[in-house]
């Protein structure tokens, strides 16, 4: 996604809060591929809401269930999810050098795993990861957009998870999906559904954003 794309958002985004905003955009920005430099893509906040289950958007689509697994993202164009997992050292702790692993299950066949391509990790998928201020924690940034920041923090031996600051509440990352519009020339994607967990209730939070302009690619 273009910076012009990025500077497009609608009134309705730009009057959210900043992180709110970035955590819808950068989902976004993981799977939007636009098609020339003039797409502009746009978001438009629809809905939220609390449940006590994670919901299962498709029940058709295999939800992975990796070993260390942080967060993954679904589209309905197929069950092709793209996974990210922490990696420890030999006792327990964040590996500092290599953190993250990210990579396909292709469900849509044997459910393999296959490496990203290089474009997808460069420009969309991939993460980088430094050093944060808060103990036993790394900030890190999707390579779909560089300029805002996650947190990547130990809950304890072998185990981490991902979270986003919202509306001044920490929200942990469970997954997100897309809705593909595939009766076009090109696919585009038309809304996303981002499954957080609230750590003080407990409960599931549902984030619905209306997407257009744009088209996906794989």
């Amino acid at each position: 996604m273009t910076g012009n794309a990025i500077r497009t958002m609608p009134g309705i985004c730009r009057s959210l809060n900043g992180v709110w905003a970035f955590v819808t955009l950068a989902l976004a920005c993981l799977c939007l591929t636009t098609t020339s430099a003039s797409a502009k893509p746009s978001l438009a906040p629809q809905s939220l809401t609390k449940t006590s289950h994670l919901p299962h958007v498709n029940p058709q689509f295999r939800h992975p269930a990796d070993l260390h697994q942080l967060f993954f993202l679904q589209r309905t164009i197929n069950a092709n999810t793209v996974v990210y997992t922490a990696h420890f050292d030999a006792s327990g702790n964040l590996d500092t050098d290599t953190p993250v692993a990210v990579y396909w299950r292709r469900f849509q066949e044997n459910g393999q795993v296959m490496p990203l391509r290089w474009y997808e990790r460069a420009f969309g998928f991939g993460v980088r990861w430094r050093k944060s201020d808060t103990p036993n924690a790394l900030r890190f940034t999707f390579n779909g957009l560089k300029s805002q920041e996650l947190e990547l923090r130990q809950t304890g031996p072998f185990s981490a998870a991902i979270f986003a600051r919202i509306n001044n509440r920490d929200y942990r990352l469970i997954y997100a999906y897309l809705d593909v519009d595939e009766s076009g020339l090109f696919p585009k994607v038309t809304r996303l559904r981002l499954y957080t967990n609230d750590p003080l209730t407990g409960l599931y939070v549902t984030h619905t954003i209306a997407v257009s302009g744009g088209a996906y690619t794989e």
